[in-house]
């Protein structure tokens, strides 16, 4: 169980799912894995279609029901209904020429809205500012993310670090992993983003985050088991198109939007910082002045 679990929002069927999942037998897991592949089918699925969806018997789908603590499945279900999400047509789409009617790359632009679509449709606004308020007030902010996850966590430190003091990624350069975590305690927040593919043992990783009683926002897309049982907050993002590469669009506007949702919170505190990080840039004349600029 997450030792910030006092902090978290009433248990939903997917969070129930990932704290019971590692213990999970197998016909049970292929239960799991059908419903966290599709959450939102969750809320319209019969007993039997999820049976036949995850290929065991409806027996196995009554057990894991019983083992997440529902009465019934009806009950699993109207908790699904709650979280429904918007599904996205891209994932029923076939794999389309570049080329479209529209120009050389329409095909691309229509595949990368519909990623940005998918992922904004799904988000709860009311926890993008709650995550921005505990950003604004934290007592120290912290980054993680690895290989493709890696860029988005910079570009997310980047724009923090211009409105608050106290920002860096988790590890740096020569540092180990438990080296940064160490440092975490009570009033820090960690932006961990743990998009698929991602290294081994992961989820141990957020675990031991969270252990440190630091408030954890996860940004992760569907395939991603266990570690949001661990985490304050979730964000899920898209990132399957029928092109041969993952897109992070998606990822990234969600970011952009919770930079911007910072500031904001941020309020006079978060302006005057800028101010000082945009002094000290003329006095040590680090950046380029573009021509005809004042």
């Amino acid at each position: 169980m997450p030792t910030n679990e006092a902090e978290i929002r009433p248990e939903s069927l997917l969070k129930r799912i990932h704290e019971a999942y590692s213990a999970l037998p197998g016909g049970e897991r292929k239960v799991a894995d059908a419903i966290l592949n599709a959450p939102s089918e969750m809320a319209v699925w019969t007993a039997s279609e999820l049976a036949g969806h995850a290929g065991v018997s409806n027996a196995t789908v009554s057990r894991i029901i019983q083992r997440l603590g529902y009465r019934n499945f009806e009950a699993a279900r109207q908790d699904a209904r709650k979280l429904r999400e918007i599904g996205s047509p891209l994932f029923m789409n076939e794999k389309a020429d570049l080329a479209q009617d529209d120009g050389p790359y329409g095909g691309l632009v229509r595949a990368e809205t519909e990623i940005i679509e998918a992922t904004l449709s799904r988000l709860d606004m009311a926890m993008l500012h709650e995550v921005a308020e505990a950003i604004a007030g934290a007592r120290q902010i912290r980054t993680l993310g690895f290989r493709n996850s890696r860029f988005l966590a910079d570009y997310f430190t980047a724009q923090i670090v211009q409105m608050r003091p106290n920002v860096a990624p988790l590890v740096l350069d020569g540092q180990t992993v438990a080296e940064g975590i160490a440092g975490l305690g009570e009033g820090d927040v960690v932006i961990v983003i743990g998009l698929r593919r991602r290294p081994a043992r992961f989820s141990r990783l957020v675990q031991a985050i969270a252990a440190r009683k630091a408030r954890l926002v996860l940004l992760a897309d569907s395939s991603l088991r266990e570690a949001p049982a661990y985490a304050t907050w979730v964000f899920d993002c898209v990132v399957d198109t029928s092109w041969s590469r993952d897109s992070y669009v998606g990822a990234l506007a969600l970011l952009r939007l919770l930079a911007i949702e910072c500031g904001t919170a941020l309020g006079e505190a978060g302006r005057q910082h800028l101010n000082t990080v945009e002094t000290l840039r003329e006095d040590l004349d680090e950046l380029e002045i573009l021509p005809g600029a004042l």
